[in-house]
């Protein structure tokens, strides 16, 4: 068997976004630069191949599933920025209104909590970087699953990831927000002090970009558009949650306790849109291990001499 249930799936949801974009393109005449994402898709889709080759010749099949999953996500990640961009112009109302109304009931003020972390500014550079820590996290995780041969785990970490991130886009669509920065400002003070990585200028040009679309679609203008719910929240639960078990879980605990200020300060954030990532996570992480009970032998061989509980 040359391809797993996991892969599969993942190859029929990039499949699935894929036919998406280029409906829309074909329907809104969008301007894209493919090369700008061609590029990067060539390069991760060549290691995904290179791993089935590897599996093919039947040799080191975990290490082989590493690879197909090292390569897969990222071309996911690729084709998913570039669905997002197309929702530009916005189609449908922004729903920070209510999302503010919420923060308030809890006495929550994204402008104040920035302002107080601007009186710390050595935490408020180690929750830019834990911030931006995100994306390299899951990439040591799924190595680290790879090379201790928890196959099944590996796998239901990048359906999961994959799942909720077109949970989160959809919900989007239907219901976008952009979050505080959008609307709050902040003295400059307050920013360079925190070296804020989501600033209100940030927040304007997504604005711009709901109101008047973006023109040319390239690779270096994706941004990270989706307030609720958080993204960023649902892969500090996946990198904590599939780390149970191994040596890496309690440095994941303490860095994704960190990467709830740091999502709500740096990214930006209303505090409903944690929750939501909450939410998100767990429908995604539960439809993916129903999916991959649906072969389950071939990974439980790979895993069979090591954890995984």
């Amino acid at each position: 068997m040359v391809m797993i249930a996991g892969e599969r799936w993942s190859i029929g949801l990039i499949l699935a976004v894929l036919s998406w974009v280029l409906i829309v393109w074909a329907l809104t005449g969008a301007e894209i630069a493919w090369p700008g994402f061609a590029a990067g898709i060539a390069l991760f889709g060549k290691i995904a191949a290179f791993g089935l080759l590897v599996r093919m010749r039947g040799h080191a099949p975990h290490l082989a599933s590493m690879l197909v999953v090292i390569g897969l996500f990222p071309v996911f990640a690729s084709v998913l920025s570039v669905a997002t961009m197309l929702a530009f112009p916005l189609q449908r109302p922004l729903i920070d209104d209510q999302l503010f109304a919420i923060d308030a009931l809890f006495g929550y003020n994204w402008d104040a909590a920035v302002t107080a972390l601007a009186e710390y500014p050595r935490f408020s550079a180690l929750l830019s970087k834990i911030y931006l820590s995100s994306f390299p996290q899951l990439l040591v995780l799924a190595i680290y699953l790879g090379l201790t041969r928890r196959v099944t785990r590996m796998y239901h970490l990048l359906l999961t990831g994959m799942i909720a991130a077109v949970m989160t886009l959809a919900f989007w669509l239907l219901w976008p927000s952009f979050g505080p920065s959008a609307y709050l400002s902040l003295p400059q003070e307050v920013i360079e002090a925190t070296g804020l990585v989501v600033t209100p200028d940030y927040g304007a040009v997504l604005m711009h970009f709901g109101e008047h679309g973006v023109g040319r679609i390239e690779s270096h203008l994706v941004l990270g558009s989706v307030a609720f719910p958080s993204y960023h929240m649902v892969m500090a639960l996946m990198v904590v949650v599939f780390a149970r078990g191994t040596w890496l879980f309690w440095p994941a605990l303490a860095v994704n306790l960190l990467m709830i200020p740091a999502t709500l300060t740096h990214g930006g954030h209303h505090l409903i849109d944690l929750p939501g990532g909450l939410i998100a996570f767990v429908l995604a992480a539960m439809l993916a291990a129903r999916l991959l009970q649906q072969e389950r032998a071939p990974l439980v061989r790979a895993d069979a001499n090591h954890a995984n509980a």
